[in-house]
């Protein structure tokens, strides 16, 4: 008689496993993504069908002030450009929600400079070059947003005007790294 419920017992354990797995494998079927038409995998460099080439990560005026930032800053501060927001600011909340919202919303902005500590690697300014662009108000929202935790950071943030002619010393002045006399 044990026997005889052992051998159901075991047989019982098999079905159940083997109906998971195959709940399992049906899931993953009704959701897989398949695979769009134009998947990178069918760019052929190599055989000259496609075409690939290297490009500016920044535009002529942009990186005329730059350029100025960098001749102001190098010698306090490292200068890194289009750097993602992501890898400058850290976000921890308890409600959890609250903080992928906020990792969502902050996810495709990239900072135009960003001012380092060259022994810590901390940093401790990021500058935004404004192209004078009309914003939709969901930019703007985000920008406000951005400065908000920007601030929260104990992060500097400065915005200039790419249509605007600075000067070393200015631009040294506006970072706040002029050299008292």
């Amino acid at each position: 008689m044990t026997d005889n419920v052992v051998s159901q017992n075991g047989l019982a354990l098999i079905l159940l496993a083997g109906f998971m797995l195959g709940v399992v494998f049906l899931l993953r079927w009704i959701w897989r993504r398949p695979i769009p038409a134009g998947d990178p995998r069918d760019l052929k460099p190599e055989v000259g069908e496609s075409v690939v080439t290297a490009r500016s990560i920044m535009s002529p005026e942009e990186a005329t002030l730059y350029n100025l930032i960098t001749l102001a800053a190098r010698d306090h501060m490292l200068v890194l450009a289009k750097i993602p927001l992501l890898s400058v600011l850290s976000i921890v909340d308890k409600d959890e929600e609250a903080r992928k919202a906020a990792m969502r919303t902050i996810q495709p902005v990239r900072c135009d400079v960003v001012l380092a500590h060259p022994g810590t690697l901390k940093v401790m300014t990021v500058i935004s070059l404004n192209k004078e662009v009309p914003g939709t108000e969901g930019r703007e929202d985000r920008d406000r947003f951005v400065e908000t935790l920007l601030k929260a950071a104990g992060i500097q943030s400065i915005v200039l005007q790419v249509s605007q002619t600075y000067s070393v010393e200015q631009v040294t002045g506006l970072l706040g790294l002029a050299e008292e006399e």
